[in-house]
């Protein structure tokens, strides 16, 4: 069996830092880096690109916590409706993609203007653009890099082990030894523990994380070629929807914080449906922009500059004494 893996929080003075909090903050660092790495390569506007990741994000992790108390606790938003605010208390992936896709929509259509500045913060307005902003080519962007970053988010799930998936024969190669953990048989590691206890499941956030290593590795191969706008977002659509899909027919099913069901299927296996429909779409979007000619990244791409020419030269200016 896999082992339990145990990481402490780290404190630093009056400051407590949670291991998926931290994992989670490098892989948005990471992903906006090499998304800004990409965007300088392919000509890019940054300025646009840093707006439209500011837009995406936030809304990402507002959507991320109030679809996951809509869609998983029902009851609780029910009994206390304030906890739809307190973004601290929970995150679902999809409420984070569904959130984000609703920022990415915003900015095509919004901006945001400042009308205050000071060293620490900006108080901006929202008005309609005058003409609004293509979307398609900073979202492919965006997800021929999200895999690697995915990396770190389903590490965060597997070191806190907030996915505990069903009960899995203790001999399978990958069943992790939940349960209270045997004293005789913990390693430690510096303050990381690994522990074996006596209750083998799987842990879903680790199995998602192994699979995102393979996708990220494959699409990161692919960084030094031209292709189509549109293949990323189609490819990740294509690929990770039906994996993950599969992966929640090994929820918890028999223990009271299971996931909710709705006609036999939990959210995230819905927003796969709609992910995989969404990834056929992108292929024959795709399909047709190469038959077009056409590239919508130009859309966003920075004019590109003429190369300087030397000033004309008299022949006569040219000739030495």
């Amino acid at each position: 069996m896999i082992p339990y893996i145990h990481v402490p929080d780290l404190k630093l003075g009056p400051l407590t830092l949670h291991p998926f909090g931290l994992l989670v903050a490098t892989g948005v660092i990471i992903g906006t880096w090499l998304a800004t790495r990409r965007a300088k390569q392919r000509g890019l506007d940054l300025d646009k690109l840093n707006s439209f990741i500011t837009w995406m994000l936030v809304a990402g992790f507002l959507g991320g916590h109030m679809l996951d108390q809509i869609f998983y606790h029902p009851a609780e938003v029910l009994k206390r409706p304030w906890s739809i605010f307190l973004l601290w208390e929970g995150l679902s992936s999809f409420g984070g993609f569904v959130g984000g896709l609703i920022g990415v929509l915003l900015w095509k259509f919004y901006e945001a203007v400042p009308v205050y500045r000071t060293p620490f913060f900006t108080i901006s307005k929202f008005k309609r653009r005058e003409r609004t902003m293509p979307i398609m080519p900073f979202c492919d962007l965006i997800l021929s890099v999200f895999p690697v970053a995915w990396i770190f988010g389903r590490s965060g799930c597997a070191v806190v082990h907030d996915h505990q998936g069903m009960k899995a024969p203790a001999d399978h190669l990958l069943a992790v030894a939940f349960g209270p953990a045997d004293p005789a048989r913990t390693i430690h590691l510096g303050s990381i523990e690994l522990r074996y206890g006596s209750s083998p499941h799987f842990d879903l956030g680790l199995l998602e994380m192994m699979f995102t290593v393979v996708l990220a590795t494959l699409i990161a191969l692919t960084w030094r070629r031209k292709l189509t706008t549109g293949s990323y977002i189609a490819v990740v659509a294509l690929a990770y929807a039906p994996v993950r899909f599969a992966m929640d027919f090994l929820r918890i099913r028999d223990m009271d914080n299971a996931d909710p069901r709705y006609g036999s299927f939990t959210p995230a296996q819905w927003a796969c449906i709609a992910l995989f429909g969404l990834g056929l779409f992108m292929v024959r979007r795709v399909m047709e922009l190469r038959r077009s000619g056409e590239d919508p990244l130009e859309l966003v791409a920075l004019p590109r500059t003429a190369p300087a020419r030397a000033p004309d030269v008299p022949i006569e200016a040219s000739v030495q004494d």
